[in-house]
């Protein structure tokens, strides 16, 4: 296509319009309606057509420095097409007030079949030119603009010949051209044809079928509008609002080829795509590009899908996705329980035991709510809810899958290995759970964590019996006459075998070697508050009752010792057997009533069987005096109950 030349300046593209003008008037300015005899002048033909076959217009003598006249077929020769156009107004104007005086209308109507023919041939390049708007660059633009040019010179022609018409009833046949509903229509053909002839591009080449025709539709249009707006924009004058109106075509050519591809029945794999197209790629990777987002208003276009299509691609991946997501989970817990069933050890990271378990499925669900955003928008709800009931179904099965390997555990000597690494992915599950922001219902979240606390328990149980069971034969002579008026070292013993089984648990990861510190800790102070509640002596002086509140402080300082040497968070526990020795301690009923109320008000969950228990020990203390002091636990629930720092210990510890 041709181009202006290189010498030609901006000055006389400007120029151009009045200078066709002047030439079309130099043409006819001897013509006028009649002569003095009434008669039209016979040379407008030969003029008109000499015009359209080149014949150069003379000048006039006294114009030797104006720049050389250019036919017609010359200015569109340099596609030149506004001052090609300016040259038809202008002889149409001519012979539009000659032909209306002319006697002889069989040649005025020649004449005017002449000038339509040169319409036909100015009207093609001009619509081509249009046609190929997103193609050009560079120098090519003039002549984009110069046919823009052209349609605002047809449309004021238009305006004057309508006011004519007002004025006199007549109108050229040919007149209005309505150019500006003809760009519309010309627009929109030129955009149907871009997205319906589109060869081969880069990056779909290892796509479906499907996914290569809606990639390359969507690269067209992305390339098409940056064009529009980097290029076509500044060939057109503000009032045109090009860019929407370019942006509007491609979304309703892009929308026709989208869902007449769903009209076929997509695969999982292809509806996932379709949707990432209507709700991700083409929202922010077009509409919202940089250089696009502020030329173009990307709300006004919608959506490129009608909603009843759009719910039923969204049922369709939900309804799949969810079967996927609980294959994928079931197999990442799958693979790690087929290893610990052949006796495999769990390998170690850093010098703790390790499992896979979690990250495999964390990932999983991350990747699963991260694409579940891209390609979803009335469904996304329920898919959270999906997600969220898989991982629960997971850890139920998760769950049961290790008791059952506890209850075996005689078969497998790699058990306790099995569980300390099991008890970092209880962790990490429990971080992501309460941690993370994707948009999951509270009660789902509660209920996977109500399922994971049970998977919690029965992994730490199982640790914590490693070392409780063998000081069952210890924990025995704890509060007997034995254990109070002998020397023998019975707390060291337990301590001594309970630091053990405690550096053993080492290999766990620090935060649940936290975990089952804090549960250990628990359970020592439990198993002795339990063996004070036995009743299992009955002390009558006072001397034995202050020699045994001494004893137990003494156990106490050893058990505090013990597990603030490896930095257990449960300082309240060592509060706990102080409180209960001066209950022991104490002979005035007064202090012993003050001393009752706060043992209550610091463990409210403290019954009237533990108090029994406790008081049980003074041999010495009347009935009436025992009644008095039980009566505390009638105002607990008043008052006693809003104490801040109160701990719940005594609901755990059986009593009879």
């Amino acid at each position: 296509m041709g181009t202006l030349p290189a010498e030609t300046t901006n000055a006389r593209d400007s120029a151009g319009d009045a200078l066709a003008k002047d030439q079309a008037n130099e043409q006819l300015d001897d013509l006028s309606p009649k002569n003095k005899t009434g008669k039209c002048k016979k040379n407008l033909k030969g003029k008109i057509l000499g015009w359209t076959r080149k014949i150069r217009p003379k000048t006039k003598p006294n114009s030797v420095s104006s720049p050389q006249a250019l036919t017609f077929e010359e200015y569109l020769k340099l596609r030149r097409i506004s001052e090609a156009g300016q040259q038809l107004i202008s002889l149409e104007e001519k012979l539009y007030w000659y032909a209306d005086g002319s006697e002889n209308q069989e040649e005025a109507l020649k004449e005017e079949e002449e000038l339509k023919l040169a319409y036909e041939t100015f009207s093609q390049d001009l619509w081509t030119t249009i046609a190929a708007g997103v193609t050009l660059s560079g120098e090519e633009l003039r002549r984009l603009a110069s046919a823009v040019r052209s349609i605002e010179q047809e449309e004021e022609r238009d305006k004057k010949c309508l006011e004519e018409k007002e004025r006199n009833g007549r109108i050229p046949q040919w007149r209005p051209r309505e150019c500006r509903k003809e760009l519309d229509t010309v627009l929109q053909k030129a955009v149907e044809q871009r997205m319906e002839d589109i060869l081969e591009v880069m990056g779909a080449e290892n796509l479906s079928s499907i996914k290569q025709d809606i990639f390359k539709m969507g690269k067209r249009v992305k390339e098409d509008l940056l064009s529009v707006v980097m290029n076509v924009k500044s060939c057109y004058p503000e009032g045109y609002d090009i860019c929407n109106v370019y942006a509007k075509l491609y979304h309703i050519a892009f929308s026709s080829q989208l869902k007449k591809i769903t009209e076929f029945g997509l695969g999982q794999e292809d509806c996932t795509y379709v949707l990432g197209w209507v709700h991700n790629y083409y929202q922010n990777d077009i509409l919202k590009h940089r250089d696009l987002e502020k030329e173009i208003d990307g709300k006004s276009l919608g959506s490129l899908l009608p909603e009843d299509v759009i719910k039923q691609l969204e049922s369709q991946y939900v309804s799949s996705r969810e079967s996927e997501i609980k294959q994928w989970l079931s197999k990442a817990v799958g693979n790690e329980v087929t290893k610990w069933m052949e006796g495999e050890i769990p390998e170690q990271m850093d010098g703790f035991y390790h499992s896979e378990i979690a990250i495999d499925v964390i990932q999983c669900i991350v990747g699963a709510v991260k694409e579940a955003k891209e390609v979803l928008d009335e469904e996304f709800g329920n898919m959270m809810h999906v997600v969220m009931w898989a991982l629960q179904e997971l850890l139920e099965r998760y769950k049961k899958t290790l008791e059952d390997f506890i209850k075996d555990k005689e078969k497998h000597k790699n058990c306790a290995a099995v569980i300390k690494a099991n008890m970092f992915n209880c962790k990490q599950f429990r971080d992501y759970i309460e941690k993370t922001n994707d948009p999951f219902e509270a009660e789902d979240k509660e209920k996977c964590l109500s399922v994971l606390s049970g998977l919690e328990d029965t992994g730490y149980r199982y640790l914590a019996d490693l070392m409780h069971l063998p000081l069952k034969p210890y924990y025995k002579v704890l509060i007997t006459q034995e254990w109070l008026t002998s020397s023998k070292p019975v707390m060291d013993n337990i301590l001594h075998l309970a630091e053990k089984h405690i550096h053993e648990f080492r290999k766990l990861k620090p935060c649940c070697f936290q975990e089952l510190l804090k549960r250990l800790h628990f359970e020592v102070i439990a198993e002795y508050s339990k063996r004070i509640m036995k009743k299992k002596i009955k002390l009558k002086s006072e001397q034995q009752q202050t020699a045994m509140a001494e004893k137990i402080c003494d156990d106490n300082r050893k058990i505090q010792e013990l597990f603030t040497r490896y930095e257990s968070k449960e300082d309240w526990l060592h509060h706990v057997l102080p409180k209960v020795a001066e209950v022991i301690k104490l002979q005035d009923l007064s202090m012993i009533v003050l001393e009752t109320a706060t043992l209550v008000r610091d463990y409210p969950d403290i019954s009237e069987k533990h108090l029994s228990a406790l008081l049980h020990i003074k041999a010495n203390l009347p009935s009436k005096d025992v009644k008095s002091i039980k009566k505390v636990l009638q105002m607990k629930k008043e008052d006693l109950n809003s104490c801040h720092s109160a701990k719940s210990f005594f609901a755990l510890v059986p009593v009879r």
